[in-house]
């Protein structure tokens, strides 16, 4: 059961993600979380590095969303520093935040040539598995982070030590 839920990368940061390995795999969009994946949770800055990341992403071609479960107010304000299209209230890991984003960057339609990008394994890896969605773990940018994440992080890391685990074999 728990294999289902593995994502296909692990990885520190956004930085890591080899973007022409992706393109090669037939990647052509990217659904992007914003709370301790692009920004730290709770903070508008960002750095000018993720401008940098994003636009080297959108010179490959890539289309990009962004998708939070964050409210409307503060993801607008991100959306609107970044340049890219999102979805607030995403209700993660629900399908529906992702199929929201998928209409945004093709129109509606079915398409396995995404990869979701996102810090948390219970809201970003397992709602996009359920869409059979190539899945990106980052670790989170700061400790600091939303109190019931915080619960989440100590469930979080046994299934993540289970992978490594697994990847040994």
């Amino acid at each position: 059961m728990l294999k289902r839920f593995k994502p296909d990368i692990i990885c520190n940061s956004i930085f890591e993600i080899d973007l022409k390995k992706l393109k090669s795999r037939g990647i052509n969009y990217l659904i992007i979380d914003i709370d301790n994946t692009l920004v730290p949770w709770g903070e508008l800055e960002v750095k000018s590095e993720v401008f940098s990341w994003i636009k080297k992403a959108q010179e490959l071609g890539f289309r990009i969303c962004l998708v939070s479960n964050n409210q409307k107010e503060r993801v607008k304000k991100i959306e609107n520093i970044l340049g890219l299209p999102s979805v607030y209230n995403a209700k993660k890991p629900l399908k529906s935040g992702f199929l929201k984003a998928s209409y945004i960057l093709h129109e509606g339609k079915k398409n396995h040539q995404t990869a979701v990008i996102g810090d948390q394994f219970f809201t970003d890896v397992i709602g996009a598995k359920r869409l059979k969605l190539f899945v990106i773990l980052v670790r989170p940018l700061k400790e600091r982070e939303f109190f019931v994440t915080r619960i989440n992080r100590i469930f979080e890391k046994g299934i993540l030590k289970y992978y490594m685990k697994d990847d040994d074999k």
